[in-house]
């Protein structure tokens, strides 16, 4: 839940001052430096940094909070949360992944889409319900499919503007009305690369929420076509081997997972 002041913040989360929990600000979370972990104890980390907190949440056994830290202490590190899924284990990525999913769409979901009241959220609760008309208001999920193309012993990568510099991943775009993921494959490859693809095979999902994106991965077979790059869409596309590969996408997304299931069996 968004809170109006600190004051109503400190005294929703008076009861869980020894709980631990996960702290962001902005697109960082907030780690210990020596044993650089996520979850810490809430009336610690308040305090030592006089965190001014905005937003809190309860899930399952998760709690997250956002908010600004107004000092600067040397037990603790502020990381950027796509670096900190990289570095650490499968079971903690799920939790930040859920917690940080949850708060951007706190963010961005303060009025009721249907008569602009101000929703109310509640602290332990996913559903967002509107005082006014009674809408019921969940956490937004927008499917998306990516895939990764082969042929014989190379994949087809492309790159987005928005990329880090060398960057190529696998294709993505997201799903639209009536469609299913396989079809959305299709039609995605042949906007943006103008090829046709064959024997699409499921590789797996994953939550990344930047900002709220449901990945559904595949694996196809190159069947017909030469390259026509949408530029509207990515600023490049490629073949590459095991030899040249470009710089690839973080550890933690699964792009990765893909592009390595695929070249380690080359």
């Amino acid at each position: 839940m968004h809170f109006e002041n600190q004051q109503q913040a400190l005294q929703m989360l008076k009861e869980y001052g020894r709980s631990e929990a996960l702290f962001f600000t902005d697109d960082s979370i907030l780690i210990e430096e020596k044993t650089k972990q996520p979850f810490m104890t809430i009336s610690a980390v308040v305090e030592t940094l006089q965190m001014t907190i905005h937003a809190a949440h309860k899930h399952d056994d998760i709690i997250a909070i956002h908010g600004i830290v107004s000092e600067k202490a040397s037990d603790y590190e502020i990381v950027p949360v796509k670096t900190f899924l990289s570095t650490t284990n499968n079971i903690i990525q799920s939790s930040v992944l859920k917690a940080y999913h949850w708060l951007n769409w706190d963010m961005n979901s303060r009025y009721c889409g249907r008569c602009s009241t101000r929703l109310q959220a509640t602290f332990d609760s996913v559903e967002k319900k509107c005082s006014n008309c009674s809408l019921s208001i969940f956490p937004k999920v927008s499917p998306a499919v990516m895939v990764l193309i082969y042929r014989d012993k190379e994949i087809l990568l492309a790159r987005s503007a928005h990329f880090r510099p060398g960057m190529y991943s696998a294709v993505a775009g997201f799903i639209e009305l009536g469609e299913t993921a396989e079809m959305a494959a299709v039609r995605e490859v042949k906007e943006e690369l103008g090829i046709q693809i064959k024997d699409i095979s499921y590789f797996g999902t994953q939550t990344w929420p930047f900002p709220d994106s449901f990945m559904i991965a595949f694996k196809a077979k190159y069947d017909s076509g030469e390259l026509q790059i949408d530029k509207n869409e990515i600023e490049d596309a490629r073949w590459f081997n095991k030899a040249d590969l470009p710089v690839l996408p973080p550890s933690a997304s699964i792009s990765r997972s893909l592009i390595e299931s695929v070249i380690s069996t080359w």
